[in-house]
């Protein structure tokens, strides 16, 4: 009878301590679960992949004639009178843009939605020889799409920003002088 008191108290103690721990249900994660990121602070890594092209043309093409004739004769003097006008024109003009970016870059979730989506953002800054580049990146994800080594791909990221910026002298060579500018604008160039 004694030992069954104790082994009753033993219990009633361990249960006591393990409610005193009492689980955080919000950042529980069970033994067999995956290490995706899905908590504000947690990083992944997102893999940009993204080119776009864009293309769209137009042609006109304008002919009109006016034409008068007058004749008139006699018996002795035959006298004709003409009078034509025309004009034509021909307008064609393309526009076409590409744009392509491929690079990896780490994000940090900054809001859990209730809707099992994550808020993220990303900044990278990198400096080559003096040129700076600087990658920013936001959007959506929803938790599902995260891969099990914390991997997106940034096709799969909703409302995505992606900025990628340069500057040094690459991006001061590519800028065109105030002369080409005022030339271009008074119509010279």
């Amino acid at each position: 009878m004694c030992t069954r008191l104790i082994q009753s108290l033993l219990v009633m103690a361990l249960f006591q301590s393990a409610s005193a721990m009492a689980i955080d249900v919000n950042n529980y994660r069970a033994l067999t679960s995956d290490d995706r990121a899905y908590r504000v602070g947690e990083s992944l890594v997102i893999l940009v992949v993204e080119s776009t092209r864009a293309e769209s043309s137009a042609g006109t093409g304008v002919s009109k004639g006016v034409g008068i004739s007058a004749d008139a004769s006699d018996s002795h003097n035959n006298i004709g009178l003409a009078l034509g006008l025309s004009g034509s024109g021909d307008g064609n003009g393309q526009t076409v843009r590409k744009g392509m970016a491929t690079t990896q870059v780490s994000a940090v979730i900054q809001k859990v939605l209730p809707n099992k989506m994550v808020e993220i953002e990303a900044n990278h800054n990198l400096i080559v020889n003096g040129e700076s580049q600087t990658i920013k990146l936001t959007g959506l994800v929803r938790v599902r799409d995260i891969g099990e080594n914390n991997t997106l791909m940034s096709n799969r990221i909703a409302n995505a920003k992606i900025e990628i910026q340069g500057v040094g002298d690459v991006s001061d060579a590519q800028e065109q002088s105030i002369f080409y500018k005022v030339f271009s604008w008074l119509g010279i160039l």
